[in-house]
């Protein structure tokens, strides 16, 4: 299996998040890394990265109202 990984370290407090390519590819957290360097990864489950597995980007305002209709009340109310 060949696996090639990309990512950056986050500061404290964050985890960090990989790329993977190869066998295996998408982005994936890292939950734990032991001192000699083994990482436990999980898929990540953010909605930009479900987005992105889909191949899809996140709407703007105007791109969604031009779709479903206006978010926004009409002028005599609220």
């Amino acid at each position: 299996m060949t696996v090639l990984a990309s990512g950056i370290m986050s500061p404290v407090g964050e985890q960090a998040h990989v790329t993977l390519s190869g066998d295996i590819s998408g982005r994936y957290v890292v939950t734990h890394e032991q001192p000699d360097g083994e990482l436990t990864l999980v898929p990540d489950t953010s909605a930009a990265a479900i987005l992105n597995r889909l191949g899809h980007e996140q709407a703007t305002l105007e791109e969604f109202e031009a779709e479903y209709g206006s978010l926004r009340p009409p002028d005599d109310e609220g």
